[in-house]
């Protein structure tokens, strides 16, 4: 149930405070990550009489529960604030909310704030997008959501689909099946008017195969970019090479007109396309190779199919989580991801895995042990200075190269230690979270101590070892003990 607040104010500001009751026995799951990543509020059913008294309903679409009774007197842990500031031709409503979540264990309290207008005859839901103010300081990213999707006229255009086709080419090469193999290939670009965007397609089918011009694969913007959030375009098409008919289907999505009502649209269609072949015998063969391509633009006029309207404000709206993330892995789940664990000596020690000379380097591949890691590969740390400051036998890690991620999954700075009898590896390291808000990263620092729980070999060559893991490809887990985290870098050098 959402929060009914009321407010009897004209050109001023009301404020009204709602008491939650306590916090249901059983936890809301998903209520801690949707905290993280959406900390929002719906402002709806909103009321203003004559005598210019406001009231409206409250609903929190981030964690924590929303029923809530401003009536009521009894203690509790949460409470929601809200402010209205009337004016002539709009509303501004703030938002303040502090609420609870249970379903990662232990109790995490979360503050956010945020606030927005809208016009005095708005009558949808107006949404308001909060920052936390507590565990941390940071206002959540959201999409840009499916490309064209706010386009002014994208609703209205979307009432009689269209497409336009580009760029098409067709090469049909028979082949021999002696000398030659038969080869087939289709390609064209796909433009939508009513948003703009835009597909690239060509033939499916397996790698080294046969291409199949009956699953064309099509794909556009959304490829490219990692902000397209919850719902992505999607396009399906084929070619078939006896007819020259080109056939297309496609969804996209529309909230132009109101975002509190996005709309999901699909609609389809088919046309011969006008194509200008030419023709070549194929060397050494009695077969004849079609070249074919358009020259022009081809207009393909579309059928309207199913049009849904979605939940409020959803194209915005970030990709549900298959798993966490740097943030989240940092506070409920810290551990290191080790691979690549390598020990070399230019003077060959003489002890080989068991060398500690001081002859003797250090090396192995390192990333946070997250659930959702993207397209990250653990990073390289090489053996660097000794740091009196640690203790004896502590190096500083020489970070390898990221190529300028802005989304890293390793350590910023580190010192580790390795004893070699025992193969026990100690490692202090500061490392940054941003796929939460790139702005304003979450430090944290941590402490792990862990084995090389693997059969070291070892080779000998020119006076110098090197002693690897036997399996090369052996990884493994570690927690990392003693987390803090914050909203500040460590200084350079202090870890």
């Amino acid at each position: 149930m959402a929060a009914r607040l009321f407010f009897v104010a004209a050109s001023a500001v009301a404020l009204v405070s709602a008491q939650f009751p306590a916090p249901p026995s059983n936890p809301i799951q998903g209520c801690t990550t949707r905290s993280f990543l959406i900390p929002s509020w719906l402002v709806q059913d909103v009321k203003r009489s004559a005598d210019g008294s406001v009231s409206f309903d409250v609903l929190s679409r981030g964690g924590g529960w929303t029923a809530c009774s401003i009536q009521g007197t009894a203690p509790s842990n949460g409470t929601l604030t809200a402010t209205a500031q009337v004016a002539e031709d709009s509303t501004t409503f703030l938002v303040n909310q502090t609420w609870t979540c249970n379903d990662r264990g232990p109790v995490m309290t979360f503050s956010a704030t945020g606030n927005n207008s809208a016009a005095l005859n708005f009558t949808s839901p107006v949404l308001i997008r909060g920052s936390l103010t507590s565990p941390v300081a940071i206002t959540p990213q959201y999409p840009e959501g499916p490309e064209g999707h706010d386009l002014a006229g994208c609703t209205a255009r979307s009432e009689k689909p269209s497409w336009v086709l580009s760029t098409i080419h067709f090469t049909d090469e028979p082949g021999d099946g002696v000398t030659s193999t038969p080869f087939q290939n289709f390609n064209l670009i796909v433009t939508n008017p009513a948003n703009g965007y835009q597909a690239s397609c060509m033939p499916g089918g397996s790698l080294g195969g046969t291409p199949d011009l009956s699953q064309l694969v099509c794909a556009g913007s959304e490829f490219q970019s990692s902000l397209t959030g919850r719902h992505t375009i999607t396009t399906q098409a084929s070619f078939d090479p006896a007819t020259m008919t080109f056939s297309l289907n496609q969804t996209w999505f529309c909230d132009d007109t109101d975002a509190s009502k996005p709309l999901q649209i699909n609609a389809a269609g088919s046309t011969v396309l006008p194509l200008n072949c030419t023709t070549q015998p194929a060397a050494g063969t009695n077969q004849t190779n079609r070249y074919c391509s358009s020259t022009g633009d081809v207009d393909l006029e579309g059928k309207l199919g199913t049009v849904v309207t979605l939940q409020a404000y959803s194209l915005t709206d970030p990709v549900a989580p298959f798993g966490d993330g740097c943030t989240l892995t940092s506070i409920f789940n810290p551990a290191w991801e080790f691979s690549a664990f390598e020990v070399d000596d230019t003077n060959n020690g003489g002890g080989g895995s068991n060398d500690t000379s001081s002859s003797a380097s250090v090396s192995f591949g390192i990333i946070l042990a997250a659930q959702n890691r993207g397209f990250q590969f653990p990073i390289a740390i090489t053996q660097g200075n000794a740091t009196a400051g640690a203790g004896a036998g502590w190096y500083e890690c020489a970070i390898g190269p990221d190529g300028g991620d802005d989304l890293p999954l390793w350590p910023y700075q580190c010192v580790f230690r390795y004893t070699a009898a025992t193969k026990e590896l100690q490692l202090r390291a500061d490392w940054a979270c941003r796929d939460l808000d790139q702005a304003h990263p979450i430090y944290f620092r941590g402490v792990t101590t862990t084995t090389v729980n693997s059969t070291l070999t070892c080779e000998t060559a020119g006076g110098q070892s090197q002693c690897t893991t036997a399996d090369p490809a052996f990884t493994w887990d570690a927690k990392i003990s003693n987390v803090t985290w914050g909203m500040a870098a460590a200084a350079p050098g202090d870890v």
